[in-house]
């Protein structure tokens, strides 16, 4: 009987826990309350592991996208700030932003600002084709285009007719050659694309590991591939090469 109840009482301990780091959440993303810019990088809240870690999410608020965009901000081993943050009074405005600040010192932020600042921008691209794909869709039925297995097929831009691209609603799809030949299969939640099916998968060239001076929204995943098409796959097959990825 005792057994069960200290069970019960540590259930009862688990969820008080788990509510108050959801109410800390809020907090942290109360703009009024912290004063703080939420277009900057910023904690949006922790999560206690095993009495001994904390681990941290952040998160910036994008006008562009107009939401938040969030990240892991690390884990830390810190079992003073865990028992600092189970006694915390989030009443009491001091403590709390007091206990904000020993966190951020803790955040490698560089890292934080770089992670951030990538998915912003994958989300950006991302969003730039969604709205991409509808304006195609709208001109394929001004225009009486045809559709395949639920792909819209769109005539490429660079490569002549008869190459088309065929694009699926999940962000997936591929190039299409005149006489049938699938080329630069991708898939655009991963941002990954293939030269041909033998072709291993490979990142777009964007974000911030690529510091080239190109600014990364301003990247067009179907413009490159295509350039991939005529600058690189084209000539090699000409010349009967083999082409590998």
């Amino acid at each position: 009987m005792v057994f069960l109840f200290c069970l019960k009482r540590g259930k009862i301990k688990l969820l008080s826990l788990e509510k108050k780091l959801k109410v800390f959440e809020v907090i942290c993303g109360d703009w009024d309350y912290r004063n703080i810019d939420m277009t900057e990088p910023h904690l949006q809240g922790i999560q206690i592991i095993d009495n001994h870690h904390i681990g941290i999410s952040c998160e910036v608020f994008s006008p562009d996208l107009d939401e938040y965009v969030s990240c892991d901000g690390g884990i830390v081993d810190d079992k003073k700030l865990v028992k600092k943050f189970k006694k915390l009074n989030l009443d009491k405005q001091d403590e709390v932003l007091n206990f904000i600040s020993d966190i951020n010192f803790l955040i490698d932020w560089d890292k934080v600002d770089n992670d951030l600042y990538g998915q912003v921008e994958l989300e950006k691209i991302n969003m730039r084709d969604e709205e991409n794909i509808e304006e195609n869709f709208e001109k394929n039925e001004e225009f009486d285009d045809y559709y395949e297995d639920d792909a819209i097929i769109i005539p490429a831009e660079k490569l002549g007719e008869g190459w088309n691209w065929h694009k699926y609603s999940d962000g997936s799809g591929h190039l299409e050659s005149p006489d049938g030949e699938e080329y630069m299969s991708y898939d655009l939640q991963t941002n990954e694309y293939k030269i041909t099916n033998k072709s291993s998968y490979d990142f777009f060239p964007l974000s911030y590991y690529y510091i080239d001076g190109v600014d990364p929204s301003e990247f067009n995943p179907f413009e490159y591939m295509e350039n991939e098409m005529i600058d690189f796959v084209l000539p090699r097959e000409e010349k009967n090469e083999e082409i590998s990825l």
